[in-house]
């Protein structure tokens, strides 16, 4: 009888770790299960903590955050693997420029970690707006106070930003050589430092000083001169346009500060560039660079002529203006003004339109 109630007992032993056995299994799976996740409830799991990201919006906000904060990973939970990809997330954020992926597939869901290289912009306008730059590491800091030097030295609050905009860009245009390294790990930094960068030092400088001032900018990637290439764009007036820093400032130039990629419209940007990454449109012209700088029009040769010839007797340094309608013949018009001039020439062909700047030597 003792034999057999100690068979009894271990069978029921057994039975009951059955039973306990089910119930933590089918706790795991409430746990690791989509629709708990998705009502938010606490769980026991380290994997609770992550954030659960049910569209690619809410994946670019947690990378965004993520960059913004100066951290370099990030892990959270998506529905299932066909959210990852990485490709779309590098398109998407333009000074993303590197991202590793890996992820583990439960039931139910998809954990992923991700390791990421990003601009040193975002951490930098995150301790500018917080006015707390703990989290900015030595040469973060050293760019910060930089970035402080020249936007109290180019921008106003009594100035329109169209004006603070145009100060900035020619500060840059002024202050950076264009090089190609592909190689540099902070092409901004060598910008500000340097005084040499990629066109990803330009824009990355450009997107920062905009940032702080309170202007509206985004990053554009596309395809320029037959190589990749990056340029912003800013909201001025509800109105969106193109600006290039890196074309104002072409190689083997003469050190004249260029306006011809300016607040351009997508039809003028498209002439020489292709835009590869998402854009708002831009068709906006009041805020383009000729009306900014007083570009006169002309739309005849006769007319042309004597606007040249008085900037010649005035010993004018240099003039702009627009034609329309017809190929303007610039030596006639320089020989009306009856003076020895040498001169010269920056024309760019645009939609419906060409500008020229002449340049006078006496």
């Amino acid at each position: 009888m003792n034999r057999h109630f100690g068979r009894y007992l271990v069978q029921c032993s057994l039975i009951l770790c059955m039973v306990l056995l089910c119930q933590a299994l089918s706790a795991c799976g409430n746990i690791y299960d989509i629709d708990t996740l998705l009502s938010g409830s606490k769980a026991a799991s380290a994997d609770s903590r992550y954030t659960l990201c049910t569209s690619q919006d809410d994946i670019t906000s947690l990378l965004l955050q993520t960059m913004y904060e100066n951290k370099d990973s990030c892990t959270f939970n998506v529905p299932d693997k066909s959210y990852v990809d990485a490709d779309a997330w590098l398109n998407s954020l333009a000074g993303l420029n590197k991202i590793h992926c890996e992820y583990i597939t439960y039931s139910g869901f998809c954990q992923v970690t991700a390791q990421i290289e990003y601009w040193d912009n975002y951490p930098i306008i995150y301790a500018y707006r917080s006015n707390d730059i703990s989290a900015l590491n030595e040469q973060q800091t050293a760019m910060y106070d930089r970035y402080c030097d020249i936007l109290s030295s180019t921008v106003s609050s009594s100035n329109p930003d169209v004006i603070n905009e145009l100060t900035v860009h020619d500060y840059i245009v002024n202050n950076v050589r264009y090089v190609l390294d592909r190689n540099s790990d902070s092409p901004a930094y060598d910008a500000l430092f340097n005084g040499s960068a990629s066109c990803s030092g330009y824009t990355e400088v450009f997107q920062t000083l905009m940032d702080m001032a309170g202007i509206r900018c985004i990053p554009v990637t596309g395809q320029a001169g037959g190589d990749s290439h990056i340029w912003n764009m800013v909201c001025l007036d509800g109105h969106w346009y193109h600006v290039d820093t890196t074309w104002d400032d072409p190689v083997g130039g003469d050190g004249t500060i260029r306006h011809n990629y300016f607040n351009i419209t997508d039809d003028d940007i498209l002439l020489d560039h292709t835009i590869e990454s998402w854009h708002p449109a831009a068709a906006g012209t009041d805020l383009a660079y000729y009306n900014v700088l007083g570009y006169t029009l002309f739309s005849s040769q006769s007319e042309l002529n004597h606007y040249l010839a008085s900037q010649v007797k005035s010993h004018a340094v240099s003039c702009n203006f627009m034609t329309r309608g017809f190929t303007p013949d610039i030596r006639a018009g320089v020989k009306c003004g009856k003076k020895t001039v040498s001169y010269r020439v920056l024309a760019t062909e645009r939609t419906g339109y060409s500008t020229y700047t002449v340049t006078f030597e006496y």
